[in-house]
């Protein structure tokens, strides 16, 4: 078992680290990542960081992450990660483990990615070890901008607010003509995959960087609310006045990454506005 050493860490370049151990259970056919520790230089207080795993099997990409931990030149997670992949997938399978943090906007961005072949032979299981993280990683589909938005759920009232608060670089292949148009936000409440009702924000000029600080309000269920989504489109205005997408987004445990974290937050804090940074996407 590899153990924390100062001088070690000091002679290592500037790049990320995180310390891992896979196992694989045949019985149940799970990947297991362990003794997870992560070392970053540049440490920024009052910032949480966790560490996502996710794999590919034929069902399509699974995705676990840890909890979220204060960020610390040295962070340490009790817990692992549990993966389910089939036996004969592992040959041909990678394991991607993401190091990201998490700001006081519940803002989430990358710090560095490792992937590693399960092939057994270029990372053997059991064997505890160090790996560089890529910095240079970007988050998946660096998509049209980014939204900033709260939700939170009254169940006394049974009701569903969603505020829509700005966006930020917003842009497409039509920016120059859509630069000035009028940019609001159109937000879908569905359940499973029927559409409930539709709601718009007012216009907001388009600057890139739009405000809109206005809430929606849905009347909505308890016995509803574990199983319905918020689906968001950034719309603005084509030459001849037609609407014209920018973006969208899909919050709900349908979802992955923030996406979904933001709506499991929700649920476990009624009453309560959880606000988060969501990508927007084609």
């Amino acid at each position: 078992m590899e153990t924390w050493n100062p001088e070690k860490v000091a002679s290592w370049n500037q790049a990320p680290k995180l310390h891992y151990c896979l196992d694989y259970d045949r019985q149940k056919a799970e990947l297991f990542v362990t003794r997870l520790e992560a070392v970053i230089s540049d440490h920024n207080g009052g910032c949480d960081c966790y560490v996502q795993g996710s794999v590919a099997n034929r069902m399509g990409s699974v995705e676990a992450q840890t909890a979220l931990k204060k960020r610390q030149l040295r962070t340490t997670w009790e817990e692992g990660l549990v993966l389910p992949l089939a036996e004969e997938e592992l040959p041909a399978a990678t394991l991607t483990l993401t190091l990201r943090t998490c700001d006081r906007f519940s803002r989430h961005s990358v710090v560095g990615e490792l992937r590693l072949g399960l092939d057994g032979v270029s990372v053997p299981l059991g064997a505890a070890q160090w790996g560089e993280l890529k910095t240079s990683v970007k988050e998946p589909s660096a998509g049209t901008g980014e939204v900033l938005l709260s939700i939170s759920y009254l169940p006394a009232a049974n009701r569903l607010l969603v505020v829509l608060i700005k966006a930020k670089n917003l842009h497409s292949n039509q920016s120059k003509e859509l630069l000035g148009k009028d940019v609001s936000v159109r937000v879908t409440l569905k359940h499973q995959a029927q559409k409930l009702k539709k709601k718009q924000t007012k216009r907001a000029k388009h600057k890139i960087n739009p405000v809109w600080n206005e809430m929606i309000m849905f009347e909505l269920p308890d016995d509803l609310l574990q199983a319905s989504s918020v689906e968001l489109d950034v719309l603005s205005q084509g030459a001849e006045g037609q609407s014209c997408t920018l973006g969208h987004c899909s919050l709900g445990l349908h979802a992955s990454g923030s996406e979904r974290s933001h709506w499991e937050e929700m649920l476990k804090n009624p009453r309560r506005q959880i606000a988060m940074w969501h990508q927007l996407h084609l």
